[in-house]
């Protein structure tokens, strides 16, 4: 741009309306349906459930939900599968209701 030139003015931009401007495109035109046509509503899957909860105890220590092992005998020692703690004796876990004041492990009610 040489100085001889004059400045020309700036474009005014504008935000976007739902109206066209004129001189714009035409708006989009409806395409009627044939006679007897319905609407296909498609609807997304649900999604699948959470999986439940698995376990009647929660370890104290690490916090992680478990079942105590059915094939131990009374005397054997409960320890938890996530941090290896001992939680209890398997009597103590059987007991109903059962013995919590022994157990390194918070029953779950259900």
């Amino acid at each position: 741009m040489s100085d001889s030139e004059p400045p020309r003015p700036r474009k005014i931009l504008s935000l976007k309306s739902g109206v066209a401007a004129p001189g714009g495109p035409p708006p989009l035109e409806r395409i009627p349906r044939p006679a007897g046509h319905k609407r296909v509503v498609v609807k997304a899957p649900e999604p699948p459930p959470a999986p439940p909860a698995t376990g009647d105890f929660k370890c104290k220590p690490c916090g992680t939900r478990f079942d105590p092992p059915t094939e131990l005998a009374d005397e054997d020692s409960v320890r938890c599968p996530s941090c290896n703690a001992r939680l209890g004796l398997a009597s103590d876990f059987r007991a109903e209701p059962p013995n919590v004041d022994k157990l390194r492990a918070r029953y779950l009610k259900k």
